[in-house]
């Protein structure tokens, strides 16, 4: 359940594909997702300045709800800048800008457990009542032939009068940005494919695949199984390699422990499960007073030093959740939020907290070996300690998509500290007033 079990595996990978791994993951962990941001894009150049130099093909091996669409093609860019093939490796689910990656590859290979998803862009847009509104072209359109088609409405003056509701709910600017969006992703889509498929056959089938990633399924969520992305004619291996499956596998569920992606991160949860959950729990002392005492001040000098006396102070508790890993055998990275959670137990019992982010950092281990350019990688080496921490910020917690929708983000994400409230229940941080587009879970650029 760390980068150091994880190597022997990653060695057995490339000693199989005969080249070397990148591996790249983001959160999935109910109320603590994180998305593919540009953060991450020092660390994966990072991860491939250390292949080894005589490297020509490289597999990455990529996890995530998706997140900045502009993230996928730089990594991408980057890659075929330094090999001349690449090929993706998909255990689990690859949606949105990490279905991007996908198509900019010369070969993927997906696990029978492994998905993509559509590359539908998905906007977000705050409310004044409190509400995000989350929404995509392909939902406006979808309103205007609901009223249309299914309605029968076709006096042009009520379908204006519909949209102009539309727009006042959304802004017109967020409809604008919104169909942008829909022709970024199709363009993105299109030159990743156009990477590859370069024969003129192949040329007349990039419109038809990617018409269908952006626009064919009713859901943003929707998974495209192995089996649905070869009939798409994507660019799947249909050979199945069941050493490689194996390998691929053992490789996510170490890598979903260590995220502890089956484990909700809840606020309560850490608290009860903390050292000061007794102090949160004690039993509520009751004092019983006969009704006819009068209140002189010596009866409210003795009622103040039993209240005294049951006061007990709760220390603050230390949290940390892992929302992103960049590994390879040569290099380990994964980005640690820190902070504090304070709480307290209110008159009527409820818990009263409050989340601080202390520390954002991209935790990072090296391989004790000889230059990777001059020789292989011994199996079953042992990694050092730390060898540093690289302040950035990528994270959100105590939030998630609503109705399991991944979006995919084009803009700069929204702040990540969180604050509790009485009840045991959490609120984020105020959205901007503009129409912004929502990343799986937002995370802030570094300054």
């Amino acid at each position: 359940m760390s980068w150091k079990d994880r190597v022997e595996l990653y060695d057995e990978i490339e000693t199989h594909r005969g080249r070397p791994l990148i591996v790249y993951v983001t959160s999935k962990r109910l109320g603590a997702s994180t998305s593919m941001a540009s953060d991450a894009m020092p660390i994966l150049i990072e991860q491939i300045d250390a292949l080894p130099k005589a490297a020509k093909e490289v597999d990455l091996m990529i996890v995530s709800l998706g997140g900045d669409p502009m993230v996928a093609w730089r990594l991408i860019s980057v890659l075929h800048q330094r090999v001349e093939r690449i090929e993706v490796l998909i255990p689990q689910s690859a949606y949105s800008a990490a279905t991007l990656v996908a198509l900019g590859a010369d070969k993927i290979f997906m696990h029978p457990y492994g998905h993509l998803g559509p590359v539908d862009m998905q906007i977000y847009n705050p409310a004044a009542e409190g509400f995000a509104k989350w929404f995509s072209t392909e939902d406006i359109t979808a309103f205007i032939d609901f009223v249309r088609d299914t309605l029968k409405i076709t006096d042009q003056e009520h379908v204006r009068a519909l949209f102009e509701m539309t727009c006042k709910e959304i802004t017109s600017l967020g409809i604008g940005y919104s169909a942008r969006s829909s022709k970024l992703a199709v363009d993105l889509a299109e030159r990743l494919l156009t990477r590859h498929m370069k024969d003129e056959d192949l040329k007349a089938k990039v419109r038809n695949i990617v018409e269908s990633m952006s626009r064919k399924f009713q859901a943003h969520a929707y998974p495209i199984s192995r089996s649905e992305a070869i009939a798409m004619q994507l660019p799947v291996d249909e050979k199945r390699d069941a050493v490689l499956e194996k390998l691929m596998w053992a490789a996510w569920v170490d890598l979903e422990a260590e995220l502890k992606e089956t484990e909700p991160f809840d606020i309560i949860s850490e608290l009860l499960t903390s050292s000061e959950a007794s102090k949160l729990l004690a039993p509520v002392p009751q004092l019983d007073i006969a009704a006819p005492v009068t209140a002189g001040s010596n009866y409210q000098t003795s009622l103040q030093d039993i209240i005294d006396k049951k006061t007990s102070s709760i220390d603050p508790v230390d949290f940390a959740v892992t929302g992103v890993i960049i590994d390879s055998a040569r290099l380990g990275y994964a980005f640690v939020t820190k902070g504090k959670i304070l709480a307290s137990r209110l008159p009527d019992l409820r818990i009263q907290y409050s989340l601080f982010v202390s520390n954002k950092t991209w935790d990072k281990q090296v391989r004790p070996t000889k230059p990777v350019a001059d020789t292989a990688i011994t199996a079953g080496a042992e990694p050092t300690a730390m060898e540093g921490q690289i302040p950035m910020n990528s994270m959100q917690l105590g939030s998630a998509a609503p109705g399991g929708e991944f979006p995919m983000d084009v803009s700069n994400p929204m702040p990540s500290q969180v604050r509790g409230t009485s009840g045991g229940t959490s609120k984020p941080e105020p959205a901007p007033a503009q129409p912004t587009i929502k990343p799986d879970q937002p995370q802030p650029q570094k300054k």
